[in-house]
């Protein structure tokens, strides 16, 4: 009899502690609901250092930008059809005392106002697979139709010419899904490649801090790589950049979705091109550093 209490009492040990385990391991991919709406708000926080022919110029920069993610349809393959919007950006950028302020929800005279409030009216589709991965996209088009009439803002916008650009510019966005389940202490890699963003190279790691409640609590380290050539204002540059990020990310469990973010960046930037004066190279140093926190809200 004392046997067999033993073997019952072992039996349910196991089944709890199977059970625990279960729990505690979570699969994150995108469960998204037809009808629902993300509005994602990103707000970053720049200082620039840079140095030029012995003079220091120190930059701030701040940043708001609000997305807007509408689930379309649950397709029968399982992925998704999103319609994909910018709602607003602003930028506020003082150089040396000189202020400069960009904003689609201006009617002010400044001439970058109107074409960009005129490019964040436009809307894309797009077909997301449950790892956040874009399948397909339609609207481009016209996208770089309204760029093509702005060399400033096709230079600052490249990965909306095409789709291939597109797709490793938004890779982005959801790159926090790990191949498998994960639970606490768990750790994995995601690598990223932008071409349109200069060729940047982002390397993650992440480490499941806690799961509760439904929402997954990550650590975020990440090393930021890009070397490219530029042009502008008919000026050459060589444009090589290396970098770190730390942070901390929260998803919801049941649909995948990123909850918030919160992340320091810091990066030693050098530009070298030739002195317009003399000819000669030069090389100009810059450090930035940055917070981005980002956040969403579900409609």
């Amino acid at each position: 009899m004392r046997t067999k209490l033993i073997s019952l009492i072992l039996l349910v040990i196991l089944f709890v502690a199977n059970n625990a385990d279960a729990a505690s391991k979570v699969l994150l991919r995108l469960n998204l609901q037809k009808g629902t709406t993300y509005e994602m708000t990103m707000v970053s926080t720049n200082q620039i250092d840079q140095e030029m022919m012995g003079q220091k110029m120190k930059i701030d920069q701040n940043i708001e930008m609000v997305f807007s993610y509408s689930v379309l349809d649950v397709l029968p393959d399982k992925n998704f059809l999103i319609e994909y919007t910018f709602q607003k950006m602003k930028m506020k950028m003082n150089m040396s005392g000189q202020e400069f302020i960009m904003d689609s929800e201006s009617a002010d005279s400044n001439p970058m106002n109107a074409p960009l409030k005129d490019l964040l009216s436009l809307k894309l589709k797009m077909i997301l697979n449950p790892k956040g991965e874009v399948v397909k996209v339609e609207g481009l088009e016209e996208y770089a139709q309204k760029l093509s009439g702005n060399q400033q803002m096709a230079q600052a916008m490249q990965m909306f010419t095409d789709e291939e650009n597109f797709k490793s510019f938004f890779a982005q966005t959801f790159n926090y899904f790990p191949e498998n389940e994960v639970a606490v202490a768990d750790q994995w890699k995601s690598s990223i490649k932008t071409p349109a963003l200069m060729n940047t190279e982002i390397t993650l790691v992440f480490e499941v801090a806690a799961i509760e409640s439904n929402q997954v609590y990550l650590n975020v380290a990440a090393v930021v790589d890009m070397e490219t050539s530029i042009e502008q204002m008919g000026m050459k540059m060589d444009v090589k950049m290396a970098g770190k990020q730390s942070g901390k990310m929260t998803i919801n469990a049941t649909d995948g979705w990123l909850t918030s973010s919160d992340l320091i960046q810091k990066f030693d930037m050098n530009m070298k091109m030739k002195n317009p004066q003399s000819g000669e190279d030069m090389v100009i140093p810059m450090v930035l550093n940055s917070v981005t926190k980002i956040s969403a809200a579900k409609k």
